[in-house]
């Protein structure tokens, strides 16, 4: 296994990682609260964590990675009275939804994905805990409450003090709250198919609560990592470490790791901006492996600003990638096992550098540029004399990059149809046919037969002006999509 290094929130330090259990990682990162459809907003987290999880188990750890999704929520509520159907009927469509559009970027499932609606029980008996031990009282009208200042370290997360987050707010209390700053672990409501009998009667769980009673139903009172946006700093995790910490009476989690935030075009994605961009809508218009790369050129702790020339470039990066693994494979077919490689190419070395620049805190932004490099260096084999180290050497520079991009969910389909997809998603935006594309070909080889170059070069130029490459070969001309920058 690999010695990691991780970034901690809660220290403000990179740090090693440290297992409650030797080699198994448990990880909890928050999910989404499904009253809408997934924006690409909703990928960043996914994304990073998935890469963080992929990597632990390629490092040699086991994972158990917990995301939730929060089903019961004011939002919710709100939205299904506006469709007229339950609550629930709504977050049922919405997760599904979800898990099509999370299947859609490569983001695999997380080993638990455990809904509020169906860990009640589980809350109720948190709160009864923590009622027990004086960390939180109920009112007459049916609400609970966590009592802040009963926990001396609250805000140690956000490093914020409570006398000062006293002095910013009003001086009032709402219904029955003993102070200002205390928060809501059960909300007194009989909303029809969103509320559940309690010792406190009709209601349903405070937002914070939820995630402190599935993290430790699937993964303890302690566990390893928690994840999240850093948007969820404060107020949501530091509630979770004040509740889980009260009720466990434990160390609630040893690293919290936050990814950072999203903008489009140095704005807030916004509905009202016109910018806000569901993934069901981007994925239309590009290969979802192009979201990923957008992110992961990112560091997970990097605030990220999205423009269309950001897509158009990884999707030009991606196309390069793939044609050279399909150059690849045809150099490496139907090789032998072992063999010696080319003088100055070292596959499997790039193993080892992946990790060296992975354990550093999951450094994407290196990991990428050296397999960059590495697919750049592995390109010079095609002009290379044939030899079988040559063929020997292309078979494992595949296999490896198949890996180590698989890391982060990239370079996942078979080359041709990659390609082939790409084509399908972007000649449509040309304005272009391959019946089109075939014709040109057609001509300009007639063209350069009747020797006449001037035409020939007119319609390769002709066709390059509207967005496709024609490349020569000894095989024939083959044509590629030329993107712009």
């Amino acid at each position: 296994m690999q010695d990691i290094k991780v970034t901690n929130t809660l220290t403000g330090k990179k740090e090693p990682l440290k297992t409650v259990e030797e080699g198994h990682v448990k990880i909890y990162a928050c999910g989404v609260t499904v009253y809408d459809h997934c924006h690409i907003g909703h990928a960043m987290q996914a994304i990073y964590f998935d890469m963080i999880r992929n990597y632990l188990q390629f490092a040699g750890y086991r994972v158990t990675y917990v995301r939730n999704y929060t089903d019961v929520d004011d939002k919710i509520i709100k939205k299904a009275r506006e469709l007229g159907i339950p609550p629930l009927e709504l977050s049922e469509s919405i997760i599904d939804s979800s898990s099509k559009d999370m299947a859609a970027i490569g983001v695999l499932p997380a080993d638990f994905e455990p809904k509020v609606s169906d860990c009640i029980d589980d809350i109720v008996a948190m709160i009864e805990t923590l009622i027990e031990k004086g960390f939180a009282y109920a009112t007459s009208e049916g609400d609970v409450y966590y009592r802040v200042h009963k926990k001396g370290d609250y805000g140690k997360l956000s490093n914020r003090k409570v006398d000062d987050m006293r002095s910013n707010t009003r001086d009032l209390v709402q219904g029955d709250k003993e102070d200002s700053l205390d928060f809501a672990l059960w909300k007194h409501d009989e909303t029809e198919g969103a509320s559940w009998p309690s010792p406190w009667g009709l209601g349903r769980p405070g937002w914070h609560i939820e995630c402190s009673a599935m993290s430790k139903k699937f993964l303890g009172d302690t566990f390893d990592i928690h994840g999240g946006g850093r948007d969820l700093v404060f107020p949501h995790h530091e509630n979770e470490i004040a509740q889980s910490e009260a009720a466990n009476g434990s160390s609630y989690c040893h690293h919290w790791m936050h990814s950072g935030l999203l903008t489009i075009d140095k704005q807030k994605m916004s509905k009202s901006l016109g910018n806000h961009i569901l993934i069901g809508d981007f994925v239309k218009r590009y290969p979802g492996e192009v979201l990923r790369l957008a992110y992961l050129q990112n560091h997970y702790t990097s605030n990220v600003d999205f423009t269309e020339s950001v897509f158009n470039n990884c999707l030009k990066r991606l196309l390069y990638y793939y044609e050279t693994l399909e150059e690849l494979d045809l150099l490496g077919k139907k090789v032998a096992d072992k063999g010696d490689y080319l003088e100055g190419h070292n596959p499997t070395g790039l193993i080892n550098d992946f990790h060296k620049e992975m354990s550093n805190d999951f450094s994407s932004v290196c990991a990428l540029r050296d397999l960059h490099q590495a697919i750049k260096k592995a390109r010079e084999l095609k002009n290379a004399k044939k030899s079988p180290a040559k063929a020997f050497t292309a078979k494992v520079y595949a296999d490896v990059f198949r890996t180590l991009f698989g890391v982060f969910g990239l370079l996942k389909e078979q080359p041709q149809e990659f390609i082939e997809g790409l084509k399908a998603k972007i000649l449509p935006q040309l304005n272009l046919s391959e019946d089109e594309i075939t014709q040109a070909i057609a001509r300009r080889k007639e063209a350069r037969a009747n020797k006449d170059f001037s035409l020939s070069d007119q319609i390769r130029d002709e066709m390059l002006a509207k967005g496709i490459e024609f490349m020569d070969t000894p095989e024939g001309t083959k044509w590629t999509i030329k993107l712009g920058d």
